[in-house]
């Protein structure tokens, strides 16, 4: 038994992030064959951390984004 904080496998792929503004808050993003998904959010009020269109892993509306940042 390996005991490690380091994965002992290589990811089967690499992933794009993508950082941008959605529905006013930034967010940090990958993209998926169903579209953008939340990885990460970046903000200080409280009120977007219990938004349940924030959760990490939710896939994103196209219409409510406001801008990709490169």
């Amino acid at each position: 038994m390996i005991y490690s904080i380091l994965p002992i496998f290589e990811p089967q792929e690499p992933v794009d992030y993508v950082e941008m503004n959605y529905n006013g808050c930034d967010i940090l993003a990958v993209m998926t064959e169903h579209g953008y998904k939340i990885e990460r959010l970046y903000s200080t009020n409280v009120e977007n951390y219990l938004d349940d269109k924030l959760y990490p892993g939710t896939v994103l509306e196209n219409g409510l984004i406001n801008r990709i940042v490169q």
